[in-house]
């Protein structure tokens, strides 16, 4: 659940930037990227889809995300994001007005458009056998306990 004054967005797009990755100074990944949506609608006497609008959004991505988006995606890929949208004011420090950044949880390829090889990415304490893994109860609470940590991953939930 977000709290006040966030807001939950999913966007789909076009990414017109290579992501650009950098290491935080506590260690965590970090990519971003651009992310244009166009607005469009069909002209019948063109007889063809116009381009109305293109908004722009920088698509923040930390962690796992991050290494994963810097690995997977590159510039012209149709994309789905999910995360929290925030406007940033940057005309006190460059005057140049505004940008909005999604701080995004989700990122992924928009299967309307083509295909996409996924390759799963196994987690250390699932890979050991080790105990369940927190991220997985997150996802699907309580099915690491119901088939237990190995079904779980050979099942695909890991």
């Amino acid at each position: 659940m977000s709290s006040f004054g966030e807001v939950q967005v999913a966007v789909a797009g076009t990414v017109v930037s290579e992501p650009e990755l950098f290491v935080c100074s506590n260690g965590s990944p970090r990519a971003a990227f651009r992310l244009m949506c166009s607005e469009g609608r069909y002209d019948r006497q063109l007889a063809r889809w116009v381009t109305m609008k293109n908004s722009f959004y920088t698509v923040i991505c930390w962690r796992g995300l991050a290494d994963h988006v810097g690995s997977a995606l590159g510039k012209g890929d149709p994309v789905l994001v999910i995360g929290r949208q925030r406007v940033v004011d940057l005309s006190s420090t460059s005057g140049r007005g505004t940008i909005v950044e999604i701080s995004a949880s989700s990122v992924g390829h928009d299967l309307r458009f083509g295909l996409s090889q996924f390759q799963r990415v196994r987690r250390s304490s699932a890979a050991a056998g080790g105990e369940p893994d927190p991220f997985l109860n997150e996802l699907f609470p309580g099915l690491a306990e119901a088939l237990g940590q190995e079904e779980a991953v050979e099942a695909g939930r890991v």
